[in-house]
């Protein structure tokens, strides 16, 4: 058996990430939260502004332009109804909001949640309003729109509606009820899932509650909250099912792990808490309610005064809390504890004290005061300088001092080795989400509430990625997290008409005016107004538009312009009741118009949404596609710029915006061709529903997308294939004198970085890829004696880390806990015993480290050894993985930097002194493919 370093590629990941962010200095993370004081809530984009109602809010709405900056917040809604009065009508029951806009009308969903002495109301309402800033009347005063709580509206490209909800019948469980209409039930509400038992899942409550369901790539997930929501627990967490309908949502499509969860979790798991593990008695603290005087500050020898208790001092128990373990049961109005423990100072890395008291407490290091905090406090404390001296090399004591608090005594406290990293704040409890696109129009990002030390819940915002099809979300995480978290990215151009400059538009056509913060065609003759910008070939347009002359007028986008005899234009006729396509090429016109839907309102705001792949065009109305040819080839190759329109009367516009670059997928992939040196080479690059994959021959295969930009991102899935050559992309390519290759090498198992600038020769760069990650029990194929572990792809792995402590038994440690299990790989379909399962040295007194040989797998089990064992061993492992069968890759190419990321981990940082330039695909002897492909400006 090889035994492998503990420290494994995941630490180098953290550590180089670190290090990278030091060097340069720059501080890009988010400052999480962005919302303090909100909770529960739910997040409307319109007309290019983002609106937040919710708990807390006491029925106003918060306002943002960019999801970083809230303004408000503004009162639109107060209820009035017949079904709840007194205090459970009060504006502050107005919780977990969802906001929608259908065809001129805001629907506002609600739940009251009020469980009060006179009587409980825990019901979902619905209001409407003509304006964003309400106010909202609710159209059915005799009863509730359904029952319990956390609606969400969820609207499918066929226009069907469906409101998800939560029911309290096995615990909290998540339904879905089919809508005739916004405020119209259709049928009986059809159960979805709730909590399954030995998982992530069911750490305290059965509980699943919050849905949001969005719909990408053809796929439809439904992002969810697992456990209890209060801060008590800790335990709450977002978990996401992926499905192929709105309908088919169930345990089965589950992931099986959390994708946001407390940074807490992993944490304990990879760092030493040396207050925990050293010592004769782990976790025991030397305790006592009586003040000890100048005694407490001396090692407890034989002392009858002090006594021995389990951390975690408090006044009451909260069962399957994180957030409050207890250990010892104290009421008194005081306590002192004592703990020594042993430090190398030759190792140890930088100590962060992480402390939770509900009363005064201060914190002693060797007799000297480090830590002093007035009232409850749950935070982390990087230890400074002057707390660094004070370690001896050896022996050590910590005193803690701590007062009882207002309502109740509690006291914990952690000391962790670090390993040279600056610690995290505490961050727990993410919650209610809300999935939207940003402010440019192609990332998705997470907004949520979530908890921070012992700040009061507030709002928080994260990016959330695609690897191909699997949802990836790069939370928790504030302004100290290790990583790139950078803000919202802008679009390359954007208006939201708060002031009249002229020189972002040109004016083609008619007579234009700002009023109101909206762009106003004024008379009747036909008006064209062009944005000034960067012509691109693929882009992504988006106006905000209402025909206020419904009579007479016509108003709709420039999809794309060239010049007068080479056009595509997208109009929307009240007159006709249509959406028409006017297409203009070297001088021919070709008209064609759709009916659109009974009852659609011509005369109120709607968006119209252009995406231009190459030759392309993909339009969409109110965020889905338009009836008839959503999708329109064309012979438009070159670049060109979008604009606005309108003829025959008023209309306005609002919200624009345009941001260059693509977002494409399966057999969408297009417009990616060879250098001339390439061209007529046998074999050719083939597109199918999986994606682009490059030709079976022993050669190298190049292709190149997309016009030069100075900065942007770029990402896409890798499916590598075989045992020998390399695939990957040119992250940077302005000719074959200046560029940036970046590959997965199969032989060497590396990721492999070369390139030129002006003719020389780089540095050539490789990477480790080995890493160790942490897996969920899959309940799909787990039962009483057997658990299932499943990797996303086939993947080559080397060891497992396990915890001592098996799942649901914390005061019980298990050494060789491996033993009690037979362990199999899955590989081609079947199981095979994976050899070895010797203990080593982990460097973490709580997990035992197993190497075994090389193997690819694609699931792990463990089979319980006695027939009669039916212990629940292990809920979570973590895997060494060498290399997988597929990576996703994403590249930030900034002013001065180039950022690569692989699976969402940052892992290297060059220096960028390339100009404009273009990206690419790229293999060398090797059939791979690719999927999942974006890329868009960052101006």
């Amino acid at each position: 058996m090889k035994r492998f370093d503990e420290m494994s590629l995941y630490w180098i990941f953290i550590l180089c990430i670190i290090g990278t962010v030091r060097v340069h200095g720059q501080k890009i993370n988010i400052d999480n939260p962005v919302l303090p004081g909100v909770a529960d809530a739910g997040v409307i984009k319109y007309n290019g502004e983002y609106y937040i109602g919710g708990v807390f809010t006491n029925g106003g709405f918060y306002i943002s332009r960019d999801l970083v900056k809230w303004e408000g917040p503004v009162h639109v809604f107060s209820m009035n109804n017949n079904w709840t009065t007194g205090p459970s009508a009060e504006d502050r029951q107005i919780h977990a909001n969802d906001i929608n806009y259908i065809n001129g009308i805001f629907h506002m969903y609600w739940s009251v949640n009020y469980w009060g002495k006179d009587r409980n109301a825990i019901h979902i309402g619905h209001a409407v309003a003509s304006n964003v800033l309400g106010p909202y009347k609710e159209p059915v005063k005799e009863t509730w729109l359904d029952n319990r709580i956390d609606p969400e509206l969820f609207i499918d490209d066929d226009g069907k509606m469906y409101l998800y909800m939560v029911k309290f019948t096995d615990g909290n469980t998540i339904w879905v009820q089919p809508m005739k209409d916004p405020g119209t039930p259709s049928g009986e509400p059809r159960y979805m899932f709730s909590s399954l038992p030995n998982t992530w899942e069911t750490l305290d409550n059965r509980v699943e509650e919050g849905p949001w369901v969005i719909k990408y790539r053809n796929r439809y997930y439904l992002m969810y909250n697992a456990n209890h929501t209060s801060p008590s627990w800790g335990n709450y967490s977002l978990g996401v099912a992926e499905a192929e309908s709105p309908l088919a949502f169930n345990h089965g499509n589950k992931y099986s792990y959390p994708l946001v969860e407390s940074n807490q979790f992993d944490m304990e798991d990879s760092l030493v808490d040396v207050l925990k593990y050293t010592g004769k008695e782990p976790g025991v603290f030397d305790f006592t309610f009586d003040d000890p005087g100048n005694n407490g500050f001396l090692p407890v020898h034989n002392s009858t005064t002090w006594k021995k208790g389990k951390g975690g001092f408090a006044s009451s128990v909260i069962r399957n809390s994180y957030t409050r373990k207890v250990g010892t049961i104290w009421n008194t109005p005081q306590i002192w504890l004592k703990r020594t423990f042993m430090i190398d100072k030759k190792r140890v890395g930088n100590l962060m004290l992480r402390i939770q008291h509900d009363g005064d407490t201060r914190v002693f290091l060797n007799g000297q005061l480090i830590y002093d905090q007035k009232g409850q406090q749950y935070t982390t404390w990087n230890f400074d300088h002057k707390a660094a001296s004070l370690l001896k090399h050896g022996e050590n004591l910590l005193v803690v001092h701590s007062k009882q608090g207002v309502r109740s005594n509690y006291l914990d406290v952690s000391l962790f080795d670090t390993r040279g990293q600056k610690g995290d704040d505490i961050l727990f409890s993410p919650g209610q989400p809300n999935i939207l696109r940003g402010p440019n129009g192609f990332e998705w990002w997470l907004i949520y509430m979530a908890n921070k030390n012992r700040d009061r819940r507030g709002q928080y915002i994260n990016r959330v990625h695609f690897f191909n099809k699997t949802m990836f979300v790069e939370g928790i995480t504030s302004n100290n997290t290790p990583g790139y978290h950078p803000a919202p990215a802008v679009p390359t151009f954007s208006d939201l008409f708060d002031s009249t400059d002229a020189r972002k538009w040109e004016v083609r056509s008619g007579d234009w005016s700002v009023s109101s913060k909206e762009l106003v065609q004024v008379g009747n003759n036909k008006a064209i107004n062009l944005v000034k910008t960067i012509p691109a070939t693929h882009y992504l347009f988006e106006a905000n538009l209402s025909i206020i002359d419904t009579a007479n007028g016509k108003a709709g986008v420039l999809a794309w312009w060239k010049d007068e005899y080479n056009w595509l234009q997208i109009v929307l006729d009240p007159q006709g009741k249509t959406w028409t396509y006017k297409l203009k090429e070297n001088g021919a016109e070709k008209t064609v118009s759709t009916p659109l839907y009974s009852g659609f309102n011509f005369g109120v705001y709607h968006k119209l949404s252009i995406f231009k792949n190459g030759t392309t065009f993909t339009i969409k109305l109110d965020d889905l596609p338009v009836p008839g040819n959503a999708v329109m080839k064309t012979g438009f190759e070159e670049k060109g710029i979008p604009g606005l329109y309108s003829e025959g009367g008023k209309s306005s516009f609002d919200g624009v915006l345009f941001t260059i670059g693509w977002d494409e997928f399966d057999s969408n992939i297009t417009a990616w061709q060879p250098q001339a040196e390439q061209k007529g080479r046998k074999g050719s690059w083939m597109v199918a529903e999986d994606g682009i994959t490059a030709p079976a021959n022993n050669a190298n295969y190049d292709i190149f997308k997309g016009d030069p930009l100075s900065a942007y991102e770029f990402s896409v899935q890798v499916n590598t294939s075989g045992t020998r050559g390399n695939a990957g992309i040119y992250p940077v390519y302005v000719n074959k004198e200046n560029y940036l290759k970046a590959v997965f090498d199969m032989q060497k198992q590396r990721f492999v970085i070369t390139g030129k600038l002006k003719g020389k020769e780089l540095e050539q760069k490789e990477l480790v890829l080995e890493r160790s990650l942490d897996y969920y029990v899959d309940m799909k194929y787990t039962d009483f004696f057997e658990k299932q572990f499943t990797f996303s792809t086939p993947t080559m792995i080397n060891g497992l880390r396990l915890n001592k402590t098996p799942h649901a038994q914390p005061d019980t440690v298990i050494e060789n806990i491996d033993q009690k299990m037979n362990i199999l790989y899955k590989q081609a379909g079947q199981w095979l015993p994976l050899e070895g399962g010797q203990e080593l040295r982990s460097g973490h007194p709580g997990i035992e480290l197993l190497a075994c040989k090389p193997v690819v797998a694609e699931a792990l089990k463990f089979v319980n050894k006695d027939p009669e064992d039916q212990n629940f061993y292990l809920n979570k492992i973590w895997v060494n993985e060498l290399f997988r069968s597929s990576y996703n890759i994403r590249v930030v190419k900034q002013e001065k930097e180039i950022i690569f990321l692989i699976n969402g981990k940052e892992v290297i940082r060059l220096k960028n002194e390339f100009p404009a330039s273009r990206v690419g695909l790229t293999t060398t002897d090797t059939r791979a493919g690719f999927n999942g492909i974006t890329l868009f400006h960052l101006p």
